[in-house]
């Protein structure tokens, strides 16, 4: 017993002076002086001022580091401001061989935990530049900025760790905040190359978005390659690849990113955008855009494209079947390609310039679209071809202000829309049997139109001429659907559609309330409809209707009838009557 209480004793001791001697090494490391000079330079250069609790550490197990806990950053001139970010704990870990050596203790690892930023819209933007620019600086530009990629396999530590981090923007007064919740990464040494890891939710959306990333990182300080690049968009994942190469001397960037998955459902990601546009408040000062001459420059030139196929695009429950997106981009604007095979036999393209000072401009092309690929029961609608031409506006619907011309071939249109307002028409002129001798569907030999997006953000203004029938109206875009309301009218003269005389320049006001689930979801507008015969654009209707009811009716029925329409096509007295 004596000699395992010495054993014991002896065993205390040692490990109490290797403690010692660990802490003495590690002690190299001044917390306080770490800490200001962490905060000096957030404050030259980000206007940011760095705060850590008095209780942060050097620890020794279960490895040594030193630990800083309930660290937070605050904007400078709002010292007592909500944080723009805090840390519950960072952890630098320390390489103990180093310190043995007698050189200061180098970090091997850095690890971030229970972090929570929040990014301010007024914030985000960088300040103006007064230099000018063309899109593509000229070579030895004072402000023109070099880079160096940082070589995987000399990265400063062996591994970096985040978890549970959360990045939010600041949330405007009626909507939820847009953040990427519960973020979990890695990234550390793996051979010659890096192994990254990243994997969080986005919140904020209709549905919780989860993320992910991984990939091998390789390369040195001219080219990056990400290799074996797995990535997750909601419930869709993509493998690829992607570089980037930095060239004359670090001043331009070119990359690459390939990717190819078995699904993409467009409506999370369209639903998250639109989130986004709401956070970023488009009238916020710090967003505005800058008055030419003095929008930000381009430090660097950076050419990048994008090639990606999808077996499946979904959209609004539908698929579109497979498709191959590529895009271009470059310092001074780009371009872009979408092929879809089963809904476009054709082709179609997508431009897009920017000049510095001016809005992007974004021209549209397509050929051969088939609508039925959209919707079965746009069957027989024929091919249509597409050309659009916008430019940026950020108080405009879909962020764009311009005008898409549509344009079809021949083709046929499902008579459904057009029996039901026609019908009343119909029963009134006492020719129940009008109706009956149309068919199913109703041929024509062309089909134009306009969509004119505008900056009000009100419905959008919208054309459409199918031959003799014209409708203008205007259509109301939001995430439940589209709606169209407007006002059809049958040329005099034509001869397309098999429509009464008397109906021919009448208005005919529809509405349809679900624009995607085709044109069956249009009806007459009833009370439109009357109120257009009482402002007299029906008197041809009138006439024929008078003529058919003196012509068919009993001499009892008559006077009645006469009556009803005179009700029916006078309109009322302000007054009440009185």
């Amino acid at each position: 017993m004596r000699l395992l209480a010495l054993l014991a004793y002896g065993l205390f001791a040692l490990l109490l002076l290797l403690g010692l001697g660990l802490y003495g090494l590690l002690s190299q490391l001044d917390l306080e002086a770490l800490t200001e000079a962490g905060d000096e330079v957030l404050r030259e250069n980000y206007a940011l001022t760095l705060s850590v609790s008095e209780d942060s550490s050097l620890t020794l197990f279960p490895e040594p580091a030193v630990v800083l806990l309930d660290a937070e950053l605050r904007a400078l001139d709002a010292p007592a401001g909500a944080p723009l970010a805090r840390v519950g704990e960072l952890a630098l870990t320390v390489d103990l061989a180093g310190a043995l050596k007698g050189a200061r203790a180098p970090v091997r690892g850095i690890a971030l935990r229970d972090v929570d930023i929040t990014l301010n819209p007024t914030r985000l933007g960088g300040g103006a530049s007064t230099g000018k620019g063309d899109g593509d600086p000229k070579e030895g530009s004072d402000d023109r900025l070099s880079l160096t990629l940082p070589a995987p396999e000399r990265f400063p530590v062996q591994r970096i760790e985040l978890a549970n981090v959360t990045l939010r923007l600041a949330a405007s007064e009626d909507a939820a905040p847009l953040a990427l919740e519960g973020l979990e990464g890695r990234l550390a040494r793996e051979e010659r190359g890096l192994a990254l890891t990243l994997a969080g939710t986005l919140t904020g959306g209709p549905s919780p978005f989860p993320l992910s990333l991984e990939t091998r990182l390789r390369g040195d300080e001219e080219q990056l390659t990400a290799e074996a690049l797995s990535l997750q968009l909601g419930t869709d994942r993509f493998e690829g690849a992607a570089w980037l190469r930095s060239e004359d001397g670090g001043q331009r960037l070119e990359s690459a990113l390939t990717l190819r998955g078995s699904a993409l459902h467009l409506d999370p990601l369209l639903a998250l955008a639109g989130r986004l546009d709401e956070a970023l408040a488009p009238g916020d000062p710090a967003l505005a855009s800058a008055p030419s001459g003095t929008a930000p420059q381009p430090v660097l030139r950076w050419h990048r494209t994008v090639d990606a196929t999808v077996d499946a695009l979904h959209l609004q429950q539908r698929s579109l079947g497979p498709a191959a997106l590529t895009l271009d981009f470059g310092a001074a604007g780009g371009s872009g390609s979408l092929n879809l095979s089963r809904l476009l036999q054709g082709k179609a393209s997508a431009h897009y310039h920017y000049d510095i000072g001016d809005s992007g401009a974004l021209r549209l092309e397509a050929d051969n679209l088939r609508p039925e690929a959209w919707d079965p029961r746009l069957q027989g609608l024929g091919a249509l071809a597409l050309q659009g031409a916008f430019v940026e506006d950020g108080n405009a619907a879909l962020g764009l202000r311009g005008t898409l011309t549509v344009s079809g071939a021949p083709g046929s249109l499902d008579a459904r829309a057009l029996k039901a307002p026609l019908s009343l028409a119909a029963l009134l002129l006492g020719d129940q049997e009008a109706l009956a001798r149309w068919p199913e569907r109703l041929r024509y030999e062309s089909l134009t139109g306009d969509l004119t997006l505008g900056a009000e953000g009100a419905p959008q203004p919208f054309t459409l001429a199918i031959d003799d029938l014209s409708l203008t109206g205007a259509l109301q875009l939001s995430a439940e659907g589209t709606a169209l309301t407007a006002e059809g009218r049958f040329a005099e003269g034509g001869a397309t559609f098999p429509v009464p005389e008397a109906l021919r320049g009448m208005p005919l006001p529809v509405r349809c309330p679900q624009l995607e689930a085709g044109l069956s979801t249009c009806a007459l507008d009833r009370p439109a409809f009357l109120k257009a015969l009482q402002d007299g654009e029906g008197n041809a209707l009138r006439s024929a209707l008078e003529a058919a009811a003196e012509e068919k009716l009993p001499d009892a029925l008559k006077a009645p009838a006469r009556a009803l329409l005179r009700g029916l096509f006078q309109k009322p007295r302000e007054d009440g009557g009185r």
